[in-house]
């Protein structure tokens, strides 16, 4: 029983305090209402991922002369590609998926290749 108990609660604050995960892509929607991005992952399939207020947007090659900048939500454009660190965090109620949360984003501004 303890050792089922003991096997349970590290579970529990393994997901409780897991790290980010890392998602590549090419933005599909942006919708501004919610602050939600559809994202084509190179892993297959589209991912939802919800963009909050505190979240750091980097812009790679964007400004004079090649130099980085610092980006706002209304910088994220259609056909941009990104890299996101995002977290699953829990559904506010059962039985629905959670939106996964954008915690840092950097979108590239190099020539495209098509």
């Amino acid at each position: 029983m303890k050792k089922t108990f003991f096997l349970a609660a590290s579970l529990a604050s393994t997901i409780l305090l897991a790290d980010s995960v890392k998602l590549e892509g090419t933005i599909a929607q942006v919708y501004d209402n919610n602050k939600t991005l559809l994202v084509d992952s190179v892993y297959g399939g589209q991912i939802a991922i919800k963009v909050l207020p505190n979240t750091e947007i980097e812009m790679d090659d964007c400004g004079i002369f090649g130099t980085d900048k610092d980006g706002t939500f209304k910088d994220l454009k259609v056909g941009d590609f990104l890299e996101s660190k995002i977290f699953y965090g829990m559904p506010i109620t059962p039985n629905t998926p959670a939106i996964p949360v954008a915690r840092k984003i950097e979108i590239q501004c190099y020539k495209k290749a098509y």
